[in-house]
């Protein structure tokens, strides 16, 4: 009799359950064809969510009852599951009897032991740790994402294995004493995807490192190579139908899921590698507009398009009943007293009103201070979070202090990261009320914050801000000539900043040019002998290197002819030294106003700290100034807009002193400091200048 179909049994194992102990090899429970979850169970709305790995030992048997032989047997999966998240594969482990546990370490075959690490296992480490403690001889970390092996009693009965991936790694060097003095080691802190499954016993600190019988007898730690072991067997849908004689046939792929994997990949295209911050700036003066607006009723809100940012805290509504009169906003949100009317969007300059129970359209009149949103590179500060000091309230003095709208608090709870941020007004919110709340004075740059839940150990509270130095105020800025369009000119023709071939005569330059027109309209402009262009025109003009600023005060027309006349002179150019602020220029009968000269010099700034002997502090800085005559004997330097005097010159001999030190009014120093020293909180600092 020969071996038929009904003769091939498909057995179950002894254990048909994803416990530790599942298969263990067969039973007599054969296996019913058709029937559905006769080996697995069916997909659960949790395994959906959150994935499932299921694991069933079958075994292959013939029942006949003669002896004709066996020619052998093949097992396929015929077919693909019908749902795209869910796949099966076949493998054996090569044992009859083998349960779940060792098929699972069959499943993780993919990486095998390697060599010895250099390194061993600092302290005991109990079950549960999602930390791994080493010490070892040099500084050099595994790389992220790297495998070791934890060996627990290596050739004992209670042997135990842990392959641990590295997610996280930091090295400090440690000084430890023996019987022999000092020495220093290497301890490395490692942070793991997976808890350890059991206790490792650990070595202390020694100055030998232990021996291979030593580390057999309580942890061995080895790195891993890739063994690439095991064989999984599926099936595949085809991408083109196959024909008997095709040498190469095309499948859809040729992987498949083993495990289920929450791994997400997003790519960050055009991201700037500093952090940078937006935030809506004052730029320029309050204006007025009358937004027409069209009410849809009680309960749709109405969105006004302003016309561009609106600097927070500057908006206000001026209309009449019932167009909220007197509306304001703060950190976001319009007011009407206390009652909250709309929002509003600062650096898309969208606002959002409540529908009034009107219909129609009507115009009312706000009134809001324009605003720029630059980039600016961020400050930031981490706050250590330890065992210790972990708590819910955190108080910071930051410096320089931030522009409103750019604070942000980052913190770690449970392995998340929460973020509180800054809406403008000094309040700090998240997302939700839960995560926390917090105020910033920025008036003293403090920052007061309650957590919404105790942050992790080990992790850090970063706080991240635009400083206000960073994104000043256009009221507070000094453009160059004034902020005019100008052509530059010099005295070799040349249509450049660059020195030209002759200095200028003070009050010797004129220029002249016809507007043209129906009736052509004759200009001119002059130099005032002090450096600046008078009358149809306005610029500056450097008598010394012989180059003019021009700036029309309307624009000519294309084709313009402009007629230049002017007194020139040879520049004189020498080295000049100063001992004790007193020097000669080495010519004589100098023309006022034609000379400039270069004094390197040191501003010194005071202000007062805070420290318990309330010192004077200088803040030095080193700088070349540019130091010019004013026409009548005296020497200035340019301070901002202002020429501030330094010292005087003789024009008949050439000789020429410089003040020790010169004092700075208030509107002064702020031109001097504004942009130069960003500690500085000061009124009226003085100003040194140390001739060298």
């Amino acid at each position: 009799m020969t071996i038929g179909k009904g003769d091939l049994k498909l057995l179950k194992s002894l254990n048909m359950s994803d416990t530790p102990d599942g298969g263990g090899g067969p039973s007599s429970d054969q296996v019913a064809d058709g029937v559905s979850n006769e080996i697995f169970l069916g997909v659960s709305e949790s395994d959906r969510a959150v994935g499932r790995v299921s694991l069933r030992q079958l075994h292959a048997t013939v029942q006949s009852h003669d002896q004709d032989t066996f020619l052998g047997a093949n097992f396929i999966v015929a077919e693909p599951p019908a749902d795209p998240n869910v796949s099966i594969t076949v493998f054996s482990t090569g044992g009859v009897f083998d349960t779940r546990s060792e098929a699972i370490s069959r499943l993780e075959a993919y990486l095998g032991e390697g060599s010895r690490y250099a390194g061993y296992l600092f302290g005991n480490h109990i079950a549960g740790m999602r930390t791994v403690q080493i010490l070892q001889r040099t500084e050099d970390v595994p790389p992220i994402g790297a495998t070791l092996v934890l060996r627990k009693r290596e050739g004992f009965s209670d042997e135990y294995t842990q392959f641990v991936r590295v997610t996280e790694a930091a090295v400090v060097q440690r000084t430890f004493n023996d019987i022999s003095g000092e020495y220093t080691r290497y301890e490395l802190g490692l942070k793991i995807s997976d808890a350890l499954r059991v206790d490792f016993p650990g070595f202390d600190a020694q100055r030998i490192d232990p021996t291979k019988a030593e580390l057999a007898t309580l942890t061995k730690i080895a790195n891993t190579i890739v063994a690439d072991a095991a064989r999984y067997y599926g099936v595949v849908d085809l991408e083109e139908e196959g024909e008997i004689g095709d040498f190469t046939i095309k499948a859809s792929g040729i992987f498949t899921q083993l495990v289920p994997s929450a791994q997400v990949e997003t790519g960050i295209a055009d991201a700037r590698i500093n952090q940078v911050s937006e935030s809506a700036l004052k730029a320029g003066n309050p204006i007025g507009i009358d937004a027409p607006v069209v009410w849809q009723g009680l309960t749709v809100p109405v969105n006004v398009y302003i016309g561009g940012a609106v600097t927070p805290g500057s908006l206000t509504i001026g209309g009449s009943q019932p167009y909220y009169p007197g509306a304001y906003d703060k950190g976001g949100v319009i007011y009407l007293g206390a009652q909250q009317v709309g929002t509003i969007d600062y650096e898309n300059g969208l606002m959002s009103l409540n529908g009034l129970n009107t219909a129609g359209g009507a115009t009312i009149p706000i009134t809001y201070s324009p605003a720029a949103v630059p980039l600016a590179v961020q400050q930031s500060q981490g706050i250590a979070v330890t065992q210790e000091n972990r708590s819910r309230t955190w108080i910071r003095t930051l410096q320089p202090i931030p522009v409103p709208g750019t604070t942000r608090v980052d913190y770690c709870a449970q392995g998340r990261w929460y973020v509180l941020r800054d809406d403008g007004s000094g309040a700090l919110r998240g997302a939700d009320s839960s995560y926390g709340a917090g105020v910033i004075n920025f008036s003293t740059g403090t920052l007061s914050v309650t957590l919404g839940e105790l942050p992790d150990a080990e992790t850090a509270v970063i706080v991240q801000w635009t400083p206000d130095e960073a994104m000043l105020d256009t009221t507070e800025i000094t453009l160059h000539n004034s902020g005019s369009l100008y052509m530059p000119f010099n005295t070799s023709g040349q249509i450049s900043e660059e020195a030209g071939a002759k200095a200028i005569e003070p009050g010797g330059l004129s220029i002249d040019w016809v507007e043209p027109g129906t009736s052509p309209l004759p200009k001119s402009a002059s130099d005032n002998g002090a450096g600046q262009l008078v009358g149809d025109a306005s610029g500056t003009v450097d008598y010394a290197r012989g180059v003019v600023k021009f700036s029309m005060t309307s624009l000519r027309a294309p084709g313009t002819l402009l007629t230049m006349n002017l007194s020139t002179r040879d520049a004189t150019e020498a080295a000049v030294t100063v001992v004790g602020g007193v020097g000669n220029l080495g010519v004589t009968n100098i023309a006022p106003g034609s000379l400039s000269f270069g004094v390197a010099a040191q501003r010194k700034v005071q202000f007062f700290g805070s420290g318990a002997d309330g010192s004077v502090v200088d803040v030095g800085s080193d700088a070349t100034y540019l130091v010019r005559d004013n026409g009548a004997g005296g020497l200035v330097v340019r301070v901002g807009d202002f020429a501030v005097p330094c010292g005087t010159v003789d024009y008949a001999t050439g000789e020429f002193e410089l003040s020790g030190s010169v004092a700075l009014n208030a509107a002064q120093s702020f031109a001097l400091l504004k942009w130069e020293n960003l500690f500085v909180r000061e009124s009226s600092p003085s100003w040194s200048l140390a001739v060298q």
